[in-house]
């Protein structure tokens, strides 16, 4: 009894195995001819059966490959409702040819081999695509993860291109504002060997998103170590100083940016705003503010802040000798002659900044600098443009 249920055994195992050979072959059969939804389901369930680890290796190697093409088949199919039934596709295509390469017996063979590698190499491309397209389309947030599923299999394939795809991933996860995840990424193209300025550069801007200040010039001086001369290391320190209130370190940084940039308005307009502000103590300087402003408006004539922002100085520099004669307040020839020099030379201060402030209206009218435009005109008694002004 004992020895017909062992024959029982083996010959309903047998069975078994036949059956899922047979779901292997249909899978072929149907793949073959093209009819892609019946391959899917015939291989499905010959991998998912609870006999199937039961098959011989190579067996089981040569269904894994079957469901690899049958899967990439049906993305190349451009048959959109077929394709919404594999949503998976990719995944499913590079797991199955990772269990391929699982079986070193099965990738003895040359044919094998080179089916398989081809096959891993679509899938990179694949995944490489479909991050470009999104990266270009604005949708970084889409974008990294397909970045990165093409490194992690680049990197399996030891090909030298795998780190740039990494660097890719990070980009897109930084331009998402998913500052873990591009720091996680940006990490490890660093540690992989490639510690360039830019790479340092980014891993600042991925700390500072963190609200990391300390790190964040840490990275940006790490990256100053490998190239002094970067620009936008030394401008992405200028703006962490800029946040911190360091404005004599900041300038310090901006003259080494201008010796390797001398043309550069931006920066001439940074210096400008510096020393232009009353806050920043010890390097208040409205001579020198009016100095670079006039630079950068000589490279650039129609820069809009540069041409605001001397117009605002002068206006400033004028409102000072106002509130200076106005505290004036004996009637004394002596005093009423102080105050009428006092008012004079606000008055040409404001005629001197009246010019830019006009052409910053012209080139983008908004209610503020009409506030300042209609004030000025009152003070210097111009009524005339006052009513044109106003529309009246």
């Amino acid at each position: 009894m004992k020895k017909v249920m062992i024959l029982l055994v083996i010959a309903l195992t047998a069975n078994v195995m036949m059956a899922q050979k047979k779901d292997r072959t249909d899978a072929f059969m149907y793949n073959k001819n093209g009819q892609y939804e019946k391959a899917m389901a015939s291989i499905e369930k010959c991998v998912n059966h609870e006999q199937f680890l039961g098959m011989k290796p190579n067996d089981q190697s040569q269904a894994w490959l079957y469901r690899a093409a049958i899967y990439q088949n049906i993305l190349q199919s451009g048959d959109e409702a077929l394709m919404a039934k594999a949503p998976n596709a990719l995944e499913i295509i590079y797991e199955s040819l990772m269990n391929c390469m699982k079986n070193p017996e099965f990738m003895e063979d040359q044919q094998n081999k080179m089916d398989i590698y081809q096959r891993v190499g679509s899938v990179m491309t694949t995944y490489y695509t479909k991050g470009a397209d999104d990266y270009n389309s604005g949708k970084f947030a889409e974008a990294a993860p397909m970045f990165k599923k093409a490194y992690d299999i680049a990197k399996s394939l030891g090909s030298a291109d795998a780190n740039e795809m990494l660097n890719l991933a990070a980009t897109s996860a930084l331009r998402a504002e998913d500052y873990n995840t591009a720091l996680a990424y940006f990490t490890e193209v660093k540690n992989n060997g490639t510690e360039t300025a830019e790479v340092y550069r980014h891993l600042a801007a991925c700390y500072n998103g963190l609200g990391n200040a300390e790190q964040a010039m840490a990275m940006i001086n790490a990256g100053l170590e490998k190239d002094p001369s970067d620009a936008n290391l030394i401008l992405e320190k200028v703006n962490a100083y800029l946040k911190e209130g360091k404005g004599a370190e900041a300038v310090q940084d901006l003259t080494k940016l201008l010796e390797l940039d001398p043309n550069n308005a931006q920066l001439l307009f940074v210096l400008g705003t510096i020393y232009g502000d009353e806050s920043n103590e010890g390097l208040y300087d409205t001579d020198k503010a009016r100095q670079y402003y006039e630079q950068a408006l000589s490279i650039k004539p129609d820069y809009y802040d540069a041409t605001y922002n001397i117009g605002v100085l002068y206006t400033t520099m004028a409102n000072k000798y106002i509130e200076q004669a106005n505290e004036i307040t004996g009637f004394s020839k002596k005093e009423q002659d102080q105050y009428n020099s006092l008012i004079e030379q606000g008055n040409e201060l404001l005629r001197t900044g009246l010019p830019y402030l006009k052409q910053a209206y012209d080139a983008q009218p908004s209610d503020d600098v009409k506030n300042v435009l209609r004030s000025i005109y009152v003070k210097l008694n111009m009524m005339d443009e006052v009513k044109a002004l106003m529309g009246e």
